[in-house]
């Protein structure tokens, strides 16, 4: 056998040879006890690697910070740093809420509502069966239409911002409830802070009816 042919038994128990030099290893060693031997010594060592290195579990943190990095770009400051946020929303664990979040940037992955908006839908967890659960991106400088709620709605900012038909300014972490009590119709307009473009939010809501724009509405 060949120096060349003893080098590649260590690899052959590490699983790391194509098919044809696995092929003339086995042939090899089915020739020769001596190298048989050899072979299983390198098969019982690299089994004690995987021994040797004890189990860690990753966080939830670290998890979502990997799946959102997976579904598409999150930097430190993006969308994935609100996955534990919007798993509660959601009624999710963390890692789906993370992979969620993560197909911001996957065009595909949206359907049209309105001009200048977009849905991403998602099935909500047993606590909230029956909500309609998703992320709403609105490009900038567009107008969410005038519209009323339906039913509780809370919606919480993952990415740019908005002006609320009230004034109010809203930005990443920001969380607004609507529709509790008498819910008078209103609109907002995108308006994504720096170069972002858009405004997105996670939305858990009971529907909207979109009512004509009054006269005078800001």
């Amino acid at each position: 056998m060949s120096a060349d042919l003893h080098e590649l038994l260590p690899l052959y128990a590490l699983g790391a040879l194509d098919a044809d030099d696995a092929a003339e290893v086995e042939r090899a060693v089915a020739a020769d006890p001596a190298l048989a031997l050899e072979l299983s010594r390198w098969q019982r060592a690299a089994g004690r690697i995987g021994e040797a290195l004890a189990p860690v579990a990753p966080s939830a943190e670290a998890r979502a910070r990997l799946l959102a990095a997976v579904g598409g770009p999150s930097p430190a400051g993006g969308p994935g740093r609100f996955a534990a946020r919007v798993a509660a929303l959601f009624d999710l664990d963390v890692a789906r809420a993370a992979a969620l979040l993560g197909q911001i940037e996957t065009p595909a992955a949206w359907s049209t509502l309105a001009a200048g908006v977009r849905v991403l839908g998602v099935a909500p967890g047993p606590r909230h069966a029956g909500a309609q659960c998703g992320l709403v991106r609105v490009a900038r400088g567009a107008r969410f239409p005038w519209h009323r709620h339906l039913g509780e709605e809370v919606a919480l900012v993952v990415h740019g911002g908005a002006r609320m038909a009230d004034g109010r300014a809203v930005g990443p972490g920001d969380e607004i409830v609507a529709g509790v009590d008498d819910d008078d119709p209103h609109d907002f307009v995108a308006d994504a802070d720096g170069d972002a473009g858009e405004c997105v939010f996670a939305v858990r809501g009971h529907g909207i009816e979109v009512v004509p724009r009054p006269p005078g509405a800001r």
